[in-house]
């Protein structure tokens, strides 16, 4: 070890004695932003982190249930169906379930992120098993899987793009549904965004030095490992394939996620950025939300119209979204706050907004008609902000990035680097990209 770099043993050595610099994202780009420039010997280890909506999402799971030596023919979990090709062994059917799978009781609102919230939570799910004309059924916790693990194949995009109706298009009239939105949006009437920011990992190793096969990671708050690029990588923005124990998350960092085209899930990922060189460390520095480009597009073609910074979107942004009951109207046929909120966050009957689930996406706030949901802190107003472009102020109204959960992981990632309850990973693997 010397001045300019570092190795991953060496870093390893200052955590083990309790030695190790380690910094969130937020901390080291605040301490830049006052023009401090360190140096390698200065940090350890930063902190990054991302949550958002990653549809690449699927889960391995082993069932008590079943026929011995037979293979089923359809298996269902809270009536979300599963992939079963395997004949079940020693009491246990091996399943896949897609967290994008919809319920075949409740279409477009329940699917399989959801069951995966369900089971982090050690809540009870009802399990069904087909074969040959017979069905058991039976109701499990995660607990009573022997083997449960989460597989992502495209999370932890670098960055999505934001979307609007520029073009209000006939194709999107005819059918205005669409993963990036809670419901239509007339012509310039509201903008969807997405992409934690300066807080992505991806965008933070602009060079491709940190990011490789092997690294641990922590996803939804548990251990796991980085597989390598996912499959929709490209040079210019990568996204991730990942895998973790399911039974160590926590239900906070994840979920299933609700738009007007289907349902999503949603997850967390936090990544550590071990400092070996001035390099990595001036790409932390110069990764902000002010100098990273937004871009926005046609929800029907999905090409970039235009560019904004991420601090347009995040700068003094309500992280959290509150409720004022004595701004309820009540409405008497259905609550749009309710409907359309993707988390299911949101009680009308109970006059309360359950913030464990809530993600801040802003829908509540673009479809109450009295004004009772509104960024923590502000006034009430349509949205989460306003982005000038197409020479007019359009509302924020539908986040697809959970900033304040991002934040909150990285300081997990961190109190656990300091509390020398995870360390880093040596690895000369490189990511490839497969397109």
């Amino acid at each position: 070890m010397n001045g300019q770099t570092k190795t991953i043993a060496d870093i390893n050595a200052k955590l083990a004695a309790g030695e190790a610099v380690v910094m969130t994202a937020m901390e080291l780009k605040a301490r830049a932003r006052g023009g401090e420039r360190l140096s390698v010997s200065e940090v350890d280890v930063v902190t990054t982190a991302t949550r958002a909506v990653m549809s690449g999402t699927a889960a391995m799971l082993s069932l008590p249930i079943g026929i011995e030596g037979t293979k089923p023919e359809a298996v269902y979990i809270n009536g979300v169906p599963c992939l079963s090709q395997f004949r079940t062994q020693r009491g246990f059917t091996p399943v896949l379930l897609n967290g994008t799978e919809e319920s075949r009781d409740n279409h477009g609102r329940y699917g399989g992120g959801h069951v995966l919230r369900a089971l982090v939570e050690r809540e009870s799910v009802d399990i069904e098993w087909t074969a040959g004309g017979r069905s058991i059924c039976t109701v499990v916790t995660l607990d009573e899987m022997p083997f449960a693990r989460l597989y992502t194949s495209r999370n932890s995009y670098q960055n999505y793009m934001g979307f609007t109706n520029v073009k209000n298009a006939a194709s999107y009239r005819s059918n205005p549904t669409s993963i990036f939105a809670c419901r239509p949006i007339p012509p310039l009437k509201g903008l969807a965004v997405g992409g934690s920011g300066e807080m992505n990992p991806g965008e933070n190793d602009h060079s491709r030095l940190v990011i490789r096969p092997g690294i641990r990671v922590l996803i939804n708050g548990s251990v796991g490992l980085v597989a390598g690029y996912g499959t929709r990588a490209a040079a210019e923005q990568i996204c991730l394939a990942t895998v973790a124990d399911i039974k160590g998350m926590d239900p906070q960092y994840m979920g299933g996620f609700r738009t007007s085209y289907g349902v999503e899930v949603t997850n967390s990922l936090a990544v550590p950025f071990p400092i070996t060189s001035q390099e990595i460390l001036d790409n932390l520095t110069a990764c902000r939300d002010e100098k990273l480009t937004h871009y926005i597009g046609d929800l029907a073609d999905r090409l970039k119209l235009v560019g904004i910074p991420y601090s347009d979107i995040w700068h003094e942004a309500p992280l959290e979204v509150q409720f004022d009951p004595d701004r309820c109207i009540c409405c008497s046929y259905q609550c749009e706050a309710e409907y359309y909120c993707p988390m299911n966050a949101i009680s009308w009957k109970d006059k309360t907004i359950d913030q464990t689930l809530c993600v801040a996406c802003g829908a509540c706030t673009g479809n109450c008609q009295g004004g009772a949901f509104m960024g923590k802190g502000w006034k009430p107003r349509r949205g989460l902000g306003d982005i000038h472009i197409f020479d007019q102020d359009i509302p924020i109204i539908f986040r697809q990035s959970n900033r304040l959960r991002a934040e909150r992981l990285a300081r997990v990632l961190k109190e656990r680097l300091v509390e020398r309850s995870f360390y880093l990973v040596d690895t000369d693997s490189r990511c490839m990209l497969w397109n």
